[in-house]
């Protein structure tokens, strides 16, 4: 039986690392073997991001790279490890947030794909779509140098773009978390009937 990758991308406050979570303790009360992941990971590298986006300090080019290092550490480590033990993985965020957020930056979207070439490509990617005014409603916690609306509603337009031209799963993220997560569910069961 062959691992199965799922990424869960979208922008700050849609809801990835809830639903993340709900999709994993759903798979793992099937009795299938799950690894839940995220990036930036808790890695040396992804703990000099988030000190990074706590200070405001932000350049395209440079944080493509330091997630790019972060997610090639976690790759080797995790993913592909899981993967080979045929475990479902889903990763609260991987590539395509790269490439919204620092595409949203400035950086080339194709530079951000090509130094992520190394990454494998997941099974599903489901993007959530949300309004940024709604999204940053949801956080209660300080805001990182990301979280603003004119730049979230940058990335969201990337993420919409690239979800409609690769044929990625657009879900609304905006109705309540149970009915969302129905929406993901539906899209991961023929992932799971053709495992079988």
């Amino acid at each position: 039986m062959k691992g199965i990758l799922i990424a869960i991308e979208g922008i700050d406050g849609a809801g990835n690392t809830t639903q993340a979570k709900l999709l994993a303790a759903w798979l793992r009360s099937k009795g299938l073997k799950v690894v839940l992941t995220k990036e930036p990971t808790h890695g040396p590298v992804g703990k000099l991001i988030r000190k990074r986006l706590r200070q405001g300090a932000a350049s395209a080019y440079v944080d493509a790279l330091l997630f790019a290092a972060d997610r090639a550490e976690h790759v080797v480590k995790v993913i592909v490890p899981s993967l080979q033990e045929s475990a479902i993985v889903i990763t609260d965020r991987y590539v395509e947030s790269s490439i919204a957020y620092q595409g949203a930056q400035g950086a080339s979207e194709q530079w951000i794909e090509n130094i992520n070439s190394f990454a494998p490509k997941p099974d599903l990617t489901v993007v959530l779509d949300l309004d940024p005014k709604v999204a940053l409603s949801r956080k209660r916690r300080v805001r990182e140098v990301f979280e603003r609306e004119d730049f979230l509603s940058r990335v969201r337009e990337i993420f919409r773009r690239r979800a409609l031209e690769r044929g990625y799963a657009l879900v609304d993220a905006s109705p309540k978390k149970s009915l969302v997560q129905r929406n993901i569910r539906e899209l991961v069961k023929p992932l799971l009937e053709a495992r079988v």
